[in-house]
């Protein structure tokens, strides 16, 4: 087995099919990669099993062949090498039923241990499959990802609560949504075309969710398919198949506020501002914070007594009778930190009933819903 191909690529390619290695694992065999060398291609595959990464690019094959060897070894190999536009990297394994590849760069060279290919799980030919399909705008799957991921679950627990709700049922009104039981966000997918196949609910766990956001600002257009179960996501240069977490996830519809008595607007820069004026305080006491809203202005506060307290004023406008409430200042980071517009809006109704936070923009379907903390 015989190939050559750019430092380059090698290194990008490499950096990019690693994110799905399993960090630990029961198999020692899915802390590899997978490199196939085959008609003028090479085929790198890495997966833990939830998520599998499949990346193919042209190289200088003069004998075909795989194997499997340990990906951080790989790049760490691969960083060490003197880089210029010029740079070239060599693999040869002597035969297929060696135990060593040898891997050669200008002045550099390394003689590496490799395993086989039997353990290692299998890698479905997607083009021969015949699998259903369909294209996807990817600034549109960008945006929703990005604001319905805000609500996912980071700790272990509900599987249905670290995925993420990709919901094709209503092709009139595709959702992504996410909840952590204590917050819900819910957010339409614009410019998309749901075939009939695809017209149900999807849960991505959340392994998936980083590497796809990648794939959707590195690439103009996304195709979306469906393996036995599993959805595909594919750009000219990169796969990824990813498991679909097995459960319900809750309906939406009855979580969202129907009504409110009280519509605050705040400018978010400034809210931004005040929140992380009062997080370290904040911080100490599980991260509440207190709004005290009046008609034209809101008092941001928070009160540890071992620490001290913290407290800010900012201008606001509110619809309706003046409140006091309290939430998670991590919660509302969270969904600030997503947030292009300008302005805020929080729908409120008592003290101990969910708010609803919103752009400013009246034509924007993201809604975040927050349970208030009590004090």
């Amino acid at each position: 087995m015989r190939f050559r191909l750019p430092l380059k690529t090698l290194s990008e390619t490499v950096a990019i099919v690693s994110k799905a290695v399993a960090a630990k694992g029961i198999k020692p065999i899915l802390a590899n990669l997978l490199i196939t060398a085959h008609n003028n291609q090479l085929r790198f595959v890495g997966t833990d099993l939830e998520v599998m990464m499949i990346s193919t690019t042209e190289a200088q094959i003069e004998e075909s062949g795989s194997f499997t060897i340990p990906a951080k070894l790989v790049q760490e190999i691969i960083s060490s090498i003197p880089a210029d536009e010029e740079s070239m990297v060599s693999f040869e394994l002597s035969d297929q039923e060696a135990s060593e590849i040898t891997i050669a760069s200008g002045r550099s060279k390394y003689s590496l241990q490799i395993q086989g290919i039997e353990e290692f799980p299998p890698v479905p030919v997607l083009e021969e499959e015949g699998l259903p399909v369909f294209q996807a705008q990817s600034d549109s799957m960008s945006r929703a990802l990005k604001e319905a991921s805000v609500a996912m679950s980071v700790e272990d627990g509900n599987p249905v609560q670290k995925s993420i709700c990709i919901d094709f049922t209503n092709p009139e009104r595709p959702i992504m949504a996410s909840t952590d039981s204590k917050r819900l966000a819910v957010t339409k997918i614009a410019n998309i075309e749901i075939p009939e196949v695809f017209r149900r609910a999807f849960l991505v766990p959340s392994r998936a969710v980083a590497e796809l956001q990648k794939l959707f600002e590195s690439n103009d257009q996304v195709s979306i398919g469906l393996y036995k179960e599993q959805l595909v996501f594919s750009s000219p240069q990169f796969q990824l198949i990813t498991r679909l977490v097995d459960g319900r996830f809750p309906d939406y519809n009855r979580v969202l506020p129907k009504e409110s008595s009280r519509i605050l607007k705040l400018k978010r820069k400034e809210l931004t501002q005040s929140l992380k004026a009062v997080v370290p305080i904040a911080r100490n006491i599980s991260g509440l914070v207190h709004f005290d809203v009046s008609a034209n202005e809101t008092k941001i506060w928070s009160d540890a007594k071992e620490q001290g307290k913290a407290e800010s004023f900012i201008p606001s406008e509110l619809s309706g009778e003046p409140i006091n409430i309290a939430f998670n200042v991590k919660f509302l980071q969270d969904f600030l930190t997503v947030l292009n517009d300008e302005e805020v809006v929080i729908e409120m109704t008592t003290p101990s009933y969910p708010g609803l936070l919103r752009p400013g923009n009246p034509e924007s379907e993201f809604k975040y819903v927050v349970m208030p903390m009590s004090y």
